[in-house]
């Protein structure tokens, strides 16, 4: 650790900036040099857009894409020239991590809770099918958005089959008959999962009113198990009376909610719109306080305070600082920084870390 520590301390930015290019190299030595056993990492920083090589946004994920297999990129963004919504979609492709960077110990912090993280691999090319019945309606499925862009579909089913290679490559087996890339239910998709790590599905669905339905439909897991080196397939009955205690499922279904409310806020701190990001915030915050009293949750009374704290600093976003001030980090920077790790924290994927 100490090693890595003084080789990002050392790290200097001269000449252009192709990140098509340093990404691939990176992901190539990767083929060369990483272990199947344990989580294989990248980690890009960036202050801004691809001024050198490759330009295009949407090419460059679409490349990434191929050439990460089971590697995830944990993307750092600096300054305000940085260009945050496409790092973090760049991060998002490979199922990886983003950080807005205001400080160095932003930085240590990030990469000290990404190398904690357990390493062994669980399980590879995680894919579920989940079909609810048509006579059920979907209002929402929180933490996910639906693809429907041709070539982002494109990128994700390359990625599939880019994944099953690696598992029959590396651990001799040879994955089922993919779930993604049929067309009925809703499919995901998960490159990998470490020891400890938790993956959240939970929907919002609506029931016709006087039904006698013993379930709401079926789920279908499947998964390359690493220690096992077989595959391994179970499809579940969503069953009205499930195991789990309603209100940790109220507590884990608000809190997905919680992120996207998160992050469509920040969405209101990049275009300065600071009004509507107070009646955003403010509005979630009266379901919280309704929902937590019902519940009785601390879980939501703590989130809510985190939402309350988060409008306190926005109250001073545009306000006058003095000079003893300038060594930390500015209020609009601190405060998107701060619900970035929130709103990840709740938006339906735990890594556990060793404390």
């Amino acid at each position: 650790m100490l090693i890595f520590s003084e080789l990002i301390s050392g790290l200097t930015a001269t000449g252009g900036t192709d990140i098509n290019m340093g990404l691939s190299f990176g992901f190539e030595e990767i083929s060369r040099h990483g272990d199947r056993y344990h989580v294989n990492q990248v980690f890009l920083f960036s202050d801004g857009n691809p001024t050198s090589g490759e330009q295009n946004w949407n090419k460059i994920r679409h490349n990434i894409s191929k050439k990460a297999t089971d590697t995830k990129l944990s993307v750092f963004a600096f300054g305000t020239d940085a260009n945050i919504r496409e790092l973090n979609a760049l991060a998002g492709v490979t199922g990886g991590t983003y950080t807005f960077v205001t400080q160095a110990n932003d930085v240590r912090l990030a990469l000290n809770e990404e190398l904690k993280r357990r390493d062994k691999v669980a399980a590879i090319n995680v894919q579920m099918q989940i079909v609810i019945k048509p006579d059920i309606d979907i209002l929402h499925f929180y933490g996910h958005d639906l693809v429907t862009d041709p070539a982002t579909r494109a990128a994700v089913l390359d990625k599939v089959q880019a994944t099953a290679e690696k598992a029959e490559r590396e651990y001799g087996v040879e994955s089922e008959e993919d779930l993604v890339s049929k067309d009925n239910g809703i499919r995901v998709f998960v490159p990998n999962l470490a020891v400890g790590d938790t993956y959240w599905v939970v929907f919002e669905l609506a029931t016709p009113q006087g039904s006698d339905l013993e379930s709401f439909g079926d789920a279908t897991v499947q998964y390359v198990d690493t220690l096992a080196r077989q595959t391994q397939k179970q499809t579940l009955p969503l069953e009205l009376k499930g195991k789990i205690p309603p209100k940790i499922v109220a507590e884990h279904g608000i809190g997905l909610w919680t992120s996207e409310v998160t992050f469509y806020a920040i969405d209101d701190l990049y275009e300065r719109d600071t009004s509507t990001f107070r009646k955003r915030l403010t509005n979630h915050l009266k379901v919280l306080e309704n929902v937590g009293y019902s519940l009785g949750s601390s879980y939501l009374a703590d989130d809510r305070i985190v939402l309350n704290k988060f409008l306190s600093l926005a109250e001073n976003l545009g306000k006058q600082q003095v000079s003893s001030d300038v060594e930390y980090p500015k209020p609009q920077q601190m405060t998107l920084l701060r619900m970035n790790a929130f709103g990840r924290l709740r938006n339906g994927f735990v890594q556990r870390v060793n404390q």
